[in-house]
C-alpha cells in the first residue's frame, strides 16, 4: 500500500500535539513498536502504529506510522524519507520520526528509569 503522508499531514500533527502532551497513553506492541488505540464510540475505535527499523549496517532507517481501525484495516501507513524530495515531505518525516521517539520514551517509561539508575550511581 502507497500513500501520500502529506495527505494525511493534519491528523499525524494533530497525534503528535496529543502525543507531547501525553494525552494519548503508548504501549510496546513488539520490540521497537509501540501503539496507542483511541475509543471512537459507536464507530469502534482506532489504532495508531509506529515503528522504526534499520537496513543492513545502520544505512537504511525507517520510521513508520500506520492507522487502522477496530477491524485491523489500513487507513493509510507513512513512512519518513531521509530524502525528502518537498517541505512538506520532510515536515512530515520529522513528525512520525518524533511521535516514535516520544511513543518509545513514554512507553518504556524511560524518563523515570534514568532517575532510578541515577539515584543507585549516586548511592555507589
Amino acid at each position: 500500500m502507497k500513500s501520500d503522508p502529506a495527505e494525511y499531514k493534519g491528523i499525524i500533527r494533530k497525534l503528535l500535539e496529543k502525543t507531547r502532551q501525553r494525552r494519548v497513553q503508548w504501549e510496546q506492541e513488539r520490540m521497537s513498536s509501540f501503539q496507542c488505540t483511541l475509543p471512537a464510540g459507536d464507530e469502534g475505535s482506532f489504532c495508531f502504529t509506529t515503528s522504526f527499523s534499520s537496513g543492513s549496517n545502520f544505512e537504511s532507517e525507517t520510521y513508520r506510522l500506520r492507522m487502522s481501525d477496530q477491524h485491523d484495516n489500513v487507513i493509510f501507513v507513512a513512512n519518513s524519507n531521509d530524502l525528502p524530495v518537498s517541505p512538506e515531505e520532510e515536515e512530515v518525516s520529522q513528525m512520525i520520526e518524533e511521535i516514535y521517539e516520544l511513543a518509545r520514551r513514554q512507553a518504556l517509561k524511560i524518563e523515570q528509569k534514568l532517575d532510578l539508575a541515577s539515584t543507585l550511581l549516586d548511592r555507589v
